[in-house]
């Protein structure tokens, strides 16, 4: 169960504190100063140097703008959230070694035997409900480490726009989603059944297996109007 005091520590993970905030503008404006990024941008024709200001340029595409610092931030989100997934499986290892016994149980039962028992399979859809609550309760964390890398990048190139000589020339507000090097959270953190099989593959077809029939009954009970267990 997700409690409120976890909720709110994960919000205060997900903040970004005034010294990462001072971390990120400096290295914004030192960057931009050096010219870095290099983009070539169409420079003002010849006669209207020095007589008026260049005029406003359109975004440059987001992945021609990748710096070292932006390679450092993302780097340090994989690292991070990868060594939390790992230590998840380190916690839940007992766990995962009991669904992936019943995975080979449940397939003897119902391919095997032919004889299908939904009071085992209920039971192996309550151990899958409890490792899919802890990878939901971890994942929780994991965006909150995404979301505070994209606000050290959000200001990160805020300060690049200042001192750069071609993004000063940008729009003041730029569109809302122009974050060079934006973080994503791995997608298999949305399909946490994809680690039962990445990590154990003499178990891989059984538990691709189980889970499949396990699918099927939870789809037939819906089907039927009662609830799946």
């Amino acid at each position: 169960m997700i409690t409120t005091d976890s909720v709110n520590g994960v919000v205060r993970r997900g903040r970004l504190g005034r010294t990462a905030r001072f971390a990120a503008r400096w290295r914004g404006r030192r960057d931009g100063a050096r010219g870095v990024p290099r983009i070539p941008l169409p420079a003002p024709p010849e006669e209207q140097r020095g007589k008026t200001p260049p005029p406003p340029i359109e975004p440059p595409a987001p992945e021609l703008l990748i710096t070292p610092y932006v390679m450092e931030v993302r780097t340090g989100v994989r690292r991070a959230t990868e060594q939390m997934r790992a230590a998840l499986i380190g916690r839940e290892h007992a766990l995962l070694s009991r669904l992936r016994a019943e995975s080979v149980r449940v397939v003897t039962q119902y391919d095997v035997r032919e004889d299908p028992r939904p009071a085992a399979l209920a039971r192996y859809g309550h151990w899958m409900g409890q490792w899919r609550t802890s990878v939901d309760r971890c994942r929780s964390h994991a965006q909150a480490v995404v979301d505070q890398a994209n606000q050290r990048l959000a200001c990160y190139w805020d300060a690049v726009r200042e001192t750069h000589p071609q993004l000063s020339r940008l729009p003041r507000r730029p569109p809302g989603d122009w974050l060079p090097g934006r973080v994503e959270l791995d997608g298999s953190w949305y399909r946490p059944d994809v680690w039962l099989l990445a990590d154990d593959d003499s178990a891989r077809t059984a538990t691709s297996r189980a889970l499949h029939i396990l699918e099927r009954q939870n789809t037939a009970d819906r089907v039927d109007g009662r609830t799946a267990r």
